[in-house]
């Protein structure tokens, strides 16, 4: 869904990344026990159909926390998917914790020359391929692959650690570029 507090989540996956390759995944429908809207089907092509006899949020969200242990996580715009996250996390009382670091910023920051930072304009500005936009595991695999294609830009500018770049992120960023929100 669209909001953590009218919506459940239908889907979590996710990419483990080590020395610049992914060496494990997470994918899982969730039962959400709701009717999943026409609209967030229509998004994700997950239908009531495909997760009726899935598992729910109570059995799976334990099984991504530990997949992801203490991990760093990396998401493309991380506020919306964690909150998924932490809502589900707070409801079973789990602790997640898990500093987490946005890749929509990231690349508002490096790659200046695009008017949208959505995940499949990305994709093609890196020329990474097509792929299935809106299923979580496809959409983490993506990301992986644009995540690398940043750190390789990065480090043309001689960036090679997340202190230096949050040191260049705060130095170089001009507030009235920033999108508003209401």
């Amino acid at each position: 869904g669209l909001s953590y507090l009218s919506c459940k989540i239908t889907e979590i996956g996710a990419v483990k990344i080590k020395d610049g390759k992914i060496i494990d995944k997470f994918n899982k429908l969730v039962n959400p026990k709701i009717e999943i809207p026409e609209e967030i089907t229509k998004l994700t092509s997950i239908t009531n159909e495909m997760v009726e006899n899935e598992p729910t949020i109570d059995v799976v969200l334990p099984q991504f926390l530990e997949f992801i242990g203490d991990s760093l996580l990396i998401a493309h715009n991380a506020d919306f998917d964690m909150g998924f996250i932490r809502h589900a996390a707070k409801e079973q009382g789990l602790k997640f914790t898990n500093p987490y670091f946005d890749t929509v910023a990231l690349s508002r920051f490096i790659n200046t020359d695009l008017k949208a930072h959505k995940l499949d304009t990305i994709a093609k500005y890196f020329e990474l391929g097509d792929f299935d936009h809106h299923r979580a595991c496809d959409d983490a695999e993506m990301l992986a692959r644009i995540f690398f294609a940043m750190i390789d830009k990065l480090r043309k500018y001689e960036i090679h650690d997340f202190d230096k770049l949050h040191s260049e992120m705060m130095q170089n960023s001009d507030p009235l570029r920033l999108r508003t929100y209401h």
